[in-house]
């Protein structure tokens, strides 16, 4: 989801994830082909029940601690109301594909359209940017009140950074893995990949040429330990209804990302209750991620950090 319509392809861009008590930063620069390399990065911690100004605070705090070169960002957007949601439209030409996104979105949150922001992105081949008259349209929806996105636009310019793109944790999870492992996705292998945060699991589902099926849970408990018969019932739910309605293409692994607890036997059930090949995956220890050694040699390693995912995924905007 964009705050604003075209970005210069030189901007400097910084990605930035407030979310359940702790505001993350990450700058990342491409490498050649494959590679990418980490430039600043941090997060810091707010109370569950802060304000605004004391979130403002935070992020410039932490801003100044990393020495961020920049002040334009991609924002990650994180809201109960969300909706983010899979379609399918057969034999619809393009150019009304946005009256059919606008009716979805409108019945689903129940708002007038001049108060809904709304974005969608199409599944289709890199190579064919264009789709053709009577081609089976279906891609992800995603729709939130627009004075959700308002409020923390004006959150972020307060706070003195320039905010360009909005994205969600889904979309930016599948920008960071493709980015990294895009090569394990293509026509005969599919991938789930599963980033824990405290609150909140994104599942995306990675298939043919970089398709996305995506879905977003909400726990309502800080502990995912205490929750994976919930987490894999909705892994279950994912993937069957991506077999049976969405495509084909076998999913041949699982990856766990994120604030996966460390007990053995919580990905164990997961591997044995699933049945699929279940990997547990820190992007920055990723061989094709880049991190300087100021941030592998210091005393207190608060980079290389479960938290630190989803800002990582906005990052890579300024590639």
């Amino acid at each position: 989801m964009g705050a604003v319509q075209s970005i210069d392809s030189r901007e400097n861009i910084a990605g930035i994830n407030i979310a359940d008590g702790v505001v993350s930063a990450a700058r990342i620069v491409r490498r050649g082909r494959r590679k990418i390399a980490l430039t600043h990065a941090g997060w810091m911690e707010y109370a569950p029940d802060a304000t605004d100004d004391e979130i403002i605070q935070v992020i410039r705090k932490l801003w100044k601690k990393i020495r961020m070169p920049t002040r334009t960002v991609c924002a990650g957007l994180h809201t109960r109301s969300l909706c983010l949601k899979y379609f399918k439209y057969p034999d619809l030409a393009p150019r009304e594909l946005t009256s059919a996104l606008n009716l979805e979105a409108e019945e689903s949150l129940q708002l007038p359209p001049d108060q809904i922001a709304l974005d969608w992105h199409l599944n289709r081949p890199k190579n064919d940017p264009y789709t053709q008259l009577g081609e089976q349209l279906h891609g992800i929806l995603v729709a939130v009140a627009k004075n959700e996105v308002n409020n923390q636009l004006v959150l972020l310019k307060k706070a003195g950074l320039f905010p360009v793109i909005t994205d969600v944790g889904c979309t930016s999870l599948c920008n960071l893995f493709l980015a990294l492992r895009g090569d394990k996705v293509n026509n005969d292998n599919a991938v789930c990949v599963v980033n824990l945060s405290r609150y909140n699991a994104d599942i995306s589902i990675l298939y043919n040429d970089h398709y996305i099926y995506p879905r977003t849970i909400i726990s309502r408990s800080a502990e995912w330990s205490s929750k994976i018969q919930y987490l894999i019932e909705n892994i279950s739910d994912a993937l069957l209804y991506y077999h049976v309605k969405v495509d084909k293409t076998p999913v041949t692994q699982l990856v766990l990302t994120g604030f996966v607890p460390s007990e053995p036997e919580f990905v164990g059930q997961i591997h044995d209750t699933i049945g699929l090949p279940t990997e547990v995956w820190s992007p920055l220890k990723d061989e094709n991620f880049i991190v300087p050694n100021t941030f592998k040699s210091a005393k207190e390693n608060t980079v290389i950090s479960p938290l630190m995912t989803t800002s990582l995924g906005l990052g890579l905007r300024n590639t």
